[in-house]
């Protein structure tokens, strides 16, 4: 049984009148203005523009990322020691959270798996800057309230284990390197151990109401079910920890995880700077500009770039994969849209 009721859905609605909407390859990520949290979608359906959610949406305070600042815990977009704001960049878009002794910078970049053609994971850096006359010992928890895997036995899997229970993964020790949430059509996977970034100290897979009451750490009950009755039954989540750390006057600490669509390959280390490529096509096909003289030459630039696009894919590897094919085939589709007869 969810926790969601006609409160928390009306909620929903008015916050997402407050939100940033960024569309990248085969990923759709939402934050909302006022408090930084996020939800993240994945394209389904190319053609069809089909979008489904990667994790529970209907309320984005499910999920949440709360710090440990000098044994006093703060959830980012709800304590008022901090104000928040936000930036669109090059790679993706930063989210500032600024109290009066400790400034955090809460970073998305986009990325592309293994053997992907188009974006489908995402890279979230939180960078913790200590801007106080004295040394703060700061920790992180990332919480995300996972759903794809709620109807099955396995709520959730690693590269080495099923996960029907709750379960603490301590990355010095544990070998896993990836954990995934699944239905029958697709999956939410997380990051443990990746190359270029320091693993968490834990990442704890229990009951979300479990997770979600507990101010930093819930106690730890391995075996047990994903209920907490009478209310949370079989609803899972998991929480990273970055157990908290001296950061001297005027350093800082930078904690990253990555998140993106499941793939036996694992997640790419490279930033899309340097491969956007058919997602930057795709997503400028969805845009339309504000005169029809400035459309029509966005348009004559998407022509060249995807002639060329076809033209690299052939050359580099002699064939086209599914993927691709699906997404140049809709970007030729809605240009041909919008400009009928030409």
């Amino acid at each position: 049984m969810k926790r969601f009721s006609a409160i928390l859905f009306c909620f929903s609605i008015s916050v997402a009148m407050h939100a940033l909407e960024i569309r990248e390859g085969r990923l759709k990520l939402i934050i909302y203005e006022n408090t930084g949290r996020f939800s993240l979608y994945y394209l389904s359906d190319i053609q069809k523009d089909r979008y489904e959610s990667l994790f529970v949406d209907q309320d984005p305070r499910t999920s949440f990322i709360a710090l440990l600042l000098d044994d006093r815990t703060h959830r980012l977009g709800e304590s008022t020691a901090f104000r928040s704001r936000m930036e669109r960049t090059d790679k993706g878009v930063k989210v500032y959270f600024e109290s009066s002794t400790l400034n955090v910078v809460q970073e998305f970049m986009f990325l592309r798996t293994e053997g992907a053609a188009l974006v489908d994971a995402v890279r979230i850096d939180l960078k913790m800057t200590n801007k106080s006359d004295r040394d703060l010992a700061v920790g992180a928890r990332i919480t995300i309230d996972t759903n794809l895997g709620e109807k099955t036995t396995d709520h959730f899997k690693t590269d080495t284990r099923n996960i029907q229970s709750e379960t603490i993964l301590i990355p010095t020790k544990d070998i896993d390197i990836r954990w995934i949430s699944e239905n029958e059509k697709f999956g939410l996977m997380g990051s443990i151990i990746e190359q270029g970034i320091n693993p968490p100290d834990s990442i704890h897979f229990a009951n979300w109401k479990r997770l979600n009451d507990a101010p930093w750490k819930a106690n730890v009950s391995v075996g047990r079910n994903f209920n907490l009755l009478p209310y949370s039954i079989g609803d899972s989540a998991l929480s990273y920890y970055f157990d908290p750390l001296p950061i001297p006057r005027g350093a800082d600490r930078t904690v990253s995880i990555m998140l993106g669509v499941s793939n036996p390959s694992g997640f790419a280390t490279s930033k899309t700077e340097n491969n956007k490529g058919l997602s930057q096509l795709l997503q400028t096909s969805v845009q339309t500009a504000g005169s029809p003289e400035l459309a029509l030459r966005t348009d004559l630039i998407s022509v060249r770039d995807l002639l060329s696009r076809i033209e690299n894919a052939l050359t580099d590897s002699g064939s086209i994969s599914d993927e691709e094919m699906a997404a140049l085939e809709t970007i030729t589709a809605r240009l041909r849209e919008r400009n009928p007869g030409r």
